[in-house]
């Protein structure tokens, strides 16, 4: 099969959206099968075409999405008739994709993360404008006639239906982890047991995820200036992308704005193993968010058996499992009721959940050769 992916942020972008594609045109391409990327060159010292583990990568001469939803046009047009399929994701890539395939006369994916819908009147760090631009933007995604549309999560499916699509348009599959390659990195990080027990003797917390307003930074934030100042030896550590910039400088500023800022650790450009040791040395891992289409963060806390404190909003409540803590509401002093929680180590449990990524790419070539055979 011959794939085409047009997506808004590729590797080596930090994010859910790009971790899930960089999995899936790796397995792909592990088949047999060709894939080819065209994607944003968020970073000039990318270079514009590479191969990378047999994937060809065009970068679009643009460093942000809203560029790319025109830029990106002419690249899909010219490369689209060389494939069997074009597949694509929210947001901004949606339209040309689909405008290029009709025209193309060629069958069009659209994996759909999360649908936020009246949502957007709630988040943080956005003005009025930006809310109705980008909801109006989210709904006009919503009624571009696909051919197919992959909800990420039954949340997302859910929501997808609720928003008016067609049901029989949507098939959901769960986003995939290697846990094979989880438990690899996991044995490879050499700690002694000593060392880890006087680690953990520090109630340290952490944060792991993308610059994005959905992400709850501003009830963490303001949750922790209390909770770190009523524990002098608690820790937060954050694990951020610096891009983008805007977003960056407005968390860095209100973190360095923190009375306990000292208690405080960002890092940034984290390998996989460098980022495993981290959540393994926490007490637990913090996820507050104001809804997930899915939570890969969620996911591999769990593959390595740490505790999680979430929100349990959107599809958290179907992807966290073993030791957890619900946020009772998705407040300051909801997430300050749970943090003291998570200290005297109240646990609620949950059987394990595994989200092979094995089924899922089976299910997306199942998808993919059910649409071109059709």
């Amino acid at each position: 099969m011959r794939i085409l992916f047009v997506l808004e942020h590729f590797h080596p972008y930090v994010g859910g959206v790009e971790f899930l594609f960089w999995q899936l045109s790796k397995a792909l391409t592990s088949q047999g099968h060709q894939v080819k990327v065209i994607t944003t060159r968020f970073d000039k010292e990318l270079p514009q075409e590479e191969s990378i583990n047999g994937i060809d990568i065009y970068r679009v001469n643009c460093n942000n999405r809203f560029s790319f939803f025109l830029k990106s046009i002419p690249s899909i047009f010219t490369n689209i008739k060389n494939f069997d399929l074009v597949h694509t994701t929210t947001y901004t890539a949606a339209p040309p994709t689909w405008l290029v395939a009709r025209l193309r006369n060629k069958k069009s994916i659209l994996t759909f993360h999360e649908y936020w819908g009246n949502l957007w009147k709630q988040l943080p760090y956005l003005s009025y404008t930006q809310r109705l631009l980008y909801s109006s933007f989210e709904r006009m995604v919503t009624l571009l006639p696909f051919s197919k549309i992959v909800a990420v999560s039954k949340f997302t499916q859910q929501s997808l239906i609720k928003a008016g699509i067609d049901e029989s348009k949507i098939i959901k599959i769960y986003n995939g982890l290697d846990y094979n390659a989880i438990e690899q990195l996991s044995d490879k990080i050499s700690l002694l047991k000593e060392k880890a027990s006087e680690a953990r003797t520090v109630f340290n917390y952490i944060f792991v995820g993308r610059l994005g307003v959905s992400k709850g930074l501003d009830l963490l934030l303001e949750a922790s200036e209390v909770f770190l100042q009523k524990n002098p030896h608690a820790i937060l550590k954050i694990v951020i992308p610096t891009l983008p910039k805007k977003m960056y400088h407005i968390i860095n500023k209100k973190i360095n704005s923190l009375q306990g800022v000292k208690q405080i650790k960002v890092m940034h450009n984290l390998s996989k193993e460098e980022l495993y040791q981290q959540m393994k040395l926490a007490s637990f891992i913090i996820i507050p968010s104001y809804s997930e289409g899915f939570c890969f963060v969620a996911a591999e806390a769990c593959a390595l058996k740490v505790p999680v404190v979430s929100s349990q909003r959107g599809a958290l409540k179907e992807v966290v499992s073993g030791q957890y803590i619900a946020m009772d509401s998705l407040t300051v002093n909801g997430l300050l009721e749970a943090l003291e929680k998570a200290k005297r180590k109240k646990w609620q449990h949950k059987e394990s959940l595994q989200f092979p990524l094995e089924k899922s790419v089976e299910q997306y070539v199942h998808l993919y050769k059910e649409m071109i055979n059709g």
